[in-house]
């Protein structure tokens, strides 16, 4: 009885058409795929998407500052190899009312800068660590922009006695470093005919000190004197000792 059985089954399976079985065969192929694509999409982690959020103001009046770009810098590690180098990952422009939002995608991550720019400002850069900025709480800050003024000096010795007259000047208060900015470094000026013309940046609305010491034939005088600064205009100032 069992050997009548089986070649039933194998008359029954030999029944089907050839055309049929292919494309049964086509569907348990594509029904596979679907399945482990599925599979491997929900089992992929999803990327935490950060928010970077804050204001740009005036830092002398506190008015905020719309239109200003601002730059996200990072040093990325990117399959497993540093860049000690920062390249912009991301940028935003403010609002009118001065605020800024980038939703900045969760990445390998050393340290991160801002760069914040704007005519007739002194540029800032900023730097933040990793844990900072890819935090869950999100990042908040606010950016302050200092205006800018120039000074330009000249100094001139107009009433030489020798070879050994000296003078010493410097500014006393300057707050602001970086390119072309004024600074608190003592100049040096030998000579009778000393002469020397200095420009440089200094920030707006303040009272900038300016102290030099005179030495002629061994008497020595000190003298001070402050200019204000007023936003984007240059103040001339003339030291003739």
């Amino acid at each position: 009885m069992q050997p009548q059985l089986l070649d039933s089954k194998i008359q029954i399976q030999n029944s089907l058409p050839l055309p049929q079985i292919k494309r049964a065969m086509k569907k348990s192929i594509y029904l596979f795929i679907i399945v482990s694509i599925i599979i491997s999409f929900s089992c992929k982690k999803e990327a935490s998407t950060f928010n970077i959020q804050g204001k740009v103001v005036n830092k002398q009046t506190q008015e905020n500052l719309g239109g200003v770009t601002i730059y996200l810098d990072a040093k990325k590690i990117e399959n497993g190899v540093y860049n000690s180098s920062f390249v912009n990952i991301e940028s935003t422009v403010s609002n009118g009312d001065g605020s800024f939002l980038i939703e900045h995608e969760e990445a390998t991550i050393s340290e991160y800068r801002f760069r914040i720019s704007e005519s007739g400002y002194f540029p800032i850069e900023e730097l933040v660590p990793t844990d900072v900025i890819q935090s869950n709480d999100g990042y908040n800050n606010t950016f302050e922009l200092i205006q800018k003024s120039w000074i330009e000096l000249d100094v001139k010795n107009t009433m030489p006695q020798g070879t050994d007259d000296k003078i010493t000047y410097r500014f006393s208060n300057v707050e602001v470093k970086g390119k072309d900015c004024c600074n608190n470094i003592t100049i040096t000026g030998i000579g009778y005919d000393y002469e020397a013309h200095h420009k440089c940046s200094v920030r707006s609305l303040a009272w900038i000190k300016i102290q030099w010491t005179v030495t002629k034939s061994g008497n020595q005088s000190l003298h001070n004197d402050s200019v204000y600064t007023e936003v984007g205009n240059t103040v001339n100032y003339t030291i003739n000792y």
